[in-house]
């Protein structure tokens, strides 16, 4: 039977980025596992879950969360997150995992929050953290390598502007309050890959995962991508199976 798996995310684009990030990962993982297995083994939920959305959707189920965890106050998305696990807990059965995808934008301490509602959680619902640092075009921007000449230009030309290679050192692009600033991920995104969704898409399907886990070893790619072979491939394989050799 096909494992419900739920996404607490910002935007579809964050949900597509997440999924397929996600269902690559389990393909790769599993030995027997390919494109045309997938729907029978997982299904994704959560086009209309966003963050904002949920508050509302709890309040009127009566849902409320104290804003302290093991006696220690909540940090960023704290609340948010364990308000958003409670309420998928009682609206839907079963809920196998809960996926939560989010921007650290210029808060760092939303690893901590997250980490924090988790941990409430743990015995009723296996939890996936995925965090971009600090937005989710670092994450795209670590799959992209140029494949003509305009685009080669393109990168060159960032990377002279910028003193480093954005789609290798991606974390370095810290400025997401100014979508105009030079070190803004929103703005290389748009340098590089423009209004391009099936460009953009080709970033996070097309390059091989390792490198992905490489350039994201500082932007919250590889711990992503960790999560999803720690915690969900387990759900589609069993504890005891063996995974693909990563030799």
């Amino acid at each position: 039977m096909s494992r419900r798996f739920f996404v607490i995310h910002e935007a579809r684009a964050d949900f597509d980025l997440a999924t397929e990030l996600a269902d690559r990962v389990m393909i790769f993982e599993v030995a027997w596992l390919d494109e045309s297995l997938l729907d029978s083994q997982r299904t994704w939920i959560g086009e209309a879950l966003t963050w904002k959305s949920i508050p509302e959707r709890a309040r009127e189920l009566g849902i409320r969360v104290h804003g302290h965890f093991d006696g220690e106050p909540g940090q960023a998305d704290a609340a948010a997150a364990r308000r958003a696990i409670l309420y998928l807990l009682r609206q839907h059965d079963p809920v196998e995992a809960i996926l939560l995808i989010r921007d650290q934008d210029d808060q760092p301490e939303r690893r901590k929050g997250l980490e924090q509602a988790r941990k409430a959680s743990e015995t009723q619902v296996r939890v996936v953290i995925g965090l971009a640092i600090p937005e989710r075009e670092c994450w795209v921007l670590c799959g992209f390598d140029p494949r003509d000449d305009a685009e080669r230009m393109s990168l060159d030309a960032e990377r002279q502007n910028l003193g480093f290679h954005p789609c290798r050192e991606s974390h370095q692009l810290t400025a997401c309050k100014d979508d105009r600033a030079k070190r803004s991920p929103k703005r290389v995104h748009r340098e590089l890959i423009g209004a391009n969704w099936e460009r953009e898409k080709e970033c996070w399907t097309a390059t091989p995962l390792p490198v992905l886990a490489e350039r994201g070893l500082a932007n919250g790619l590889k711990d992503y991508l960790e999560e999803i072979k720690d915690r969900l491939v387990p759900l589609i394989t069993g504890p005891e199976e063996h995974r693909r050799d990563q030799g």
